[in-house]
């Protein structure tokens, strides 16, 4: 196995770990309002007035209230694409995973390389989104720990799918197959 191969198996490892962390964290938008503090995850607002009162919401379920604010259903919509292109980008990780410590050239009409190449574009994107539409700027929220993670975490899929998707060289027989 080469140098190449093994940072891209690397990278693959602290790609899958930082998205899947990324995907359920709760704080991906942290802030304090009147002595409450929030973090906001894809899925849930954590809410707490001191360390040992703090309730869970579902977004959805807030989204509904009469105190939501202006923008939470368009942050809602981006959050639940950015969760579930995380775990599908981790997913295509995976994969490569699998096809690097074997060392066998995948079979599929598309290589799996290539996939989550076009995953973590587009993760990238949509999870800048997320946080860029997000209906808590007035109030001066800033950016947490979870949307770090996916930043790491997509930065190491880039890495992963680059290195893992030329680890095995195609012969020039299956060229012109």
């Amino acid at each position: 196995m080469d140098s190449t191969t093994k940072l891209g198996l690397g990278a693959a490892v602290v790609a899958t770990v930082l998205l899947v962390m990324a995907a359920f964290s709760s704080s991906w938008l942290i802030g304090e309002n009147y002595g409450i503090k929030s973090e906001v995850g894809l899925r849930s607002v954590n809410i707490c007035a001191d360390e040992s009162n703090c309730e869970n919401v579902d977004l959805s379920t807030w989204a509904e209230s009469p105190y939501a604010p202006k923008g939470l259903s368009t942050y809602i919509t981006l959050g639940t694409i950015s969760f579930f292109a995380a775990l599908l980008t981790a997913g295509f990780m995976l994969v490569l995973l699998g096809y690097g410590v074997r060392g066998k050239a995948p079979r599929w009409p598309v290589h799996p390389g290539s996939m989550a190449l076009l995953l973590s574009i587009a993760l990238l994107i949509v999870g800048v989104l997320t946080l860029a539409l997000h209906p808590f700027k007035s109030a001066g929220w800033g950016t947490g720990p979870g949307f770090m993670m996916l930043g790491g975490g997509d930065v190491a899929a880039l890495v992963a799918a680059l290195f893992l998707g030329r680890s095995v060289p195609t012969s020039e027989d299956e060229w012109f197959e």
